[in-house]
């Protein structure tokens, strides 16, 4: 993964919350990041991270910029849905095809951590959480549209899903 990326700077931020971070970014993905954490003997926690770099690289608020990660967010729902051992054949077909190109999808962790989480999952609760990336806002200035687009989407993953919604913009 390029380190000047969204995707990038947000595994930064995020690596030390995480036993395992997934870079799925591509055509099909789950999310830009898929991260997962071993909570307890009981719990498995998921969460999807979606990333959408701003219109022209500016803090606009435009909420153009919003949209499209909300709906990734609304979509994703799925993956929940699918649980996490279908999860897990879909990274791994991702890995292996960048495997053989010399190449690694796991930013933090590896398949057996991957495979350990499959297992564990059939037995564990599922902790679901959505974060949403989008440097193209600014937090001290988001309007209401975009404000109520975030509560829309929030509220339908909480209904759906039971998932936990992060928001993160520029400051």
């Amino acid at each position: 993964m390029e380190r000047d990326t969204i995707q990038f700077r947000t595994f930064e931020r995020l690596e030390a919350e995480y036993d395992l971070v997934f870079n799925d970014d591509g055509k099909g993905e789950a999310a830009d990041l898929v991260c997962l954490k071993d909570v307890n003997a009981e719990k498995i926690k998921l969460c999807l991270v979606h990333c959408k770099n701003a219109v022209r690289a500016e803090v606009t608020n435009d909420i153009g910029n919003f949209y499209t990660v909300c709906g990734q967010a609304q979509k994703c729902i799925s993956v929940k849905h699918g649980g996490i051992p279908r999860l897990y054949q879909n990274l791994k077909r991702r890995q292996n095809t960048w495997r053989a190109q010399g190449a690694t999808r796991f930013l933090k962790g590896d398949m057996s951590q991957l495979s350990y989480f499959k297992d564990k999952s059939r037995r564990a609760k599922l902790e679901f959480e959505v974060i949403l990336v989008q440097p193209g806002g600014s937090k001290s200035s988001l309007s209401d549209p975009i404000l109520t687009l975030l509560g829309t989407t929030e509220l339908f993953l909480k209904k759906t899903t039971l998932a936990d919604f992060r928001v993160v913009v520029s400051d």
